[in-house]
């Protein structure tokens, strides 16, 4: 009894939603989107968030753009690719990263939730025991 209690609390810990949540913006049109993020507007999603930057460099300096959104096909992996090119001191870079949870592409570091890593790991500690 107290193991179906314990795998009861831990499954309401996980997302049941079919949607996935993700934000939605662009530093070009709005300031809170960039490198110092303040949760704006959220949209649904059906595959994967996503969080782009990309850098267009030039002689006198370099422009930042940031935006967040949904990705329209289910990318590869959920992991961040970076490409770029140009010549000396022009140029652009971009850097892309993907996850699959609920608001996940607020931060720079898309990784999974704390609190999943935990519960599973307790899960499994507690359940070695029988």
């Amino acid at each position: 009894m107290k193991t179906l209690a314990i795998l009861i609390a831990m499954a309401a810990t996980l997302a049941t939603c079919d949607t996935l949540r993700c934000f939605s913006c662009s530093s070009s049109k709005e300031e809170s989107c960039g490198e110092s993020f303040r949760a704006s507007s959220t949209i649904g999603c059906d595959t994967a968030c996503f969080k782009r930057i990309s850098t267009v460099n030039v002689l006198i300096g370099s422009v930042i753009t940031y935006s967040r959104g949904c990705h329209g096909t289910n990318p590869y992996s959920m992991t961040c690719d970076k490409i770029g090119g140009g010549i000396a001191g022009i140029g652009a870079d971009e850097e892309k990263c993907y996850c699959s949870t609920d608001l996940c592409n607020s931060a720079s570091n898309l990784l999974p939730s704390i609190v999943q890593i935990v519960m599973v790991v307790a899960a499994a500690f507690f359940f070695q025991k029988f």
